[in-house]
């Protein structure tokens, strides 16, 4: 306080360069209240290790909280009634797989996952590309197609570990059936 108490006191008394000399005085280098000049690499080391901090902050935030969510859905079939149609004018009947099941994770943010339902996400088999390969197939033999399962989830989810990607579709000839 003292030091504080003489610095003032030499502001009021003297005018010019006497009051620079006495402050030169008044301030030593144990003073708590002088202001050091810094260099310049403590500056950039600074910002570069506030950057690092905020960038880990920032992944922490963004993956913080992640979680997997389980999903069991019967895909729908796209096209299904133009390819049976196909299929029987081509001289088969088809025969979908029995356990037509798909299950696979969605993985995101924790709180929005827990929102998801089923009906959020779309589980399809588009048949329209199958139905020109129908009319190339010989009739007189059993034939299996498999098409691929589509997952449409919302956007910013990931799906993982599907457990089937493509599903089986049995073309048997008709004279086979009716024997």
């Amino acid at each position: 306080m003292g030091k504080i108490v003489a610095f003032m006191n030499a502001l009021k008394l003297k005018k010019g360069e006497a009051v620079i000399e006495d402050m030169e005085d008044v301030r030593d280098g144990g003073d708590d209240y002088a202001v050091e000049k810094k260099s310049t690499s403590f500056y950039v080391m600074s910002v570069i290790v506030s950057a690092i901090g905020a960038i880990l902050i920032w992944l922490f935030a963004v993956n913080g909280g992640m979680t997997e969510k389980l999903f069991t859905v019967h895909p729908d079939f796209h096209g299904k009634d133009s390819f049976v149609s196909a299929a029987e004018q081509s001289g088969f009947t088809v025969v979908f797989e029995k356990d037509a099941t798909v299950s696979f994770a969605l993985v995101g943010r924790q709180k929005t996952v827990n929102n998801i339902v089923n009906d959020n996400i779309a589980v399809y088999v588009d048949l329209e590309p199958l139905i020109s390969e129908v009319d190339k197939l010989p009739n007189n033999t059993e034939q299996i197609l498999s098409a691929e399962i589509i997952i449409n989830a919302p956007v910013y989810f990931g799906v993982e570990d599907i457990s089937k990607e493509k599903i089986t579709i049995k073309l048997v000839p008709i004279n086979k059936v009716t024997e």
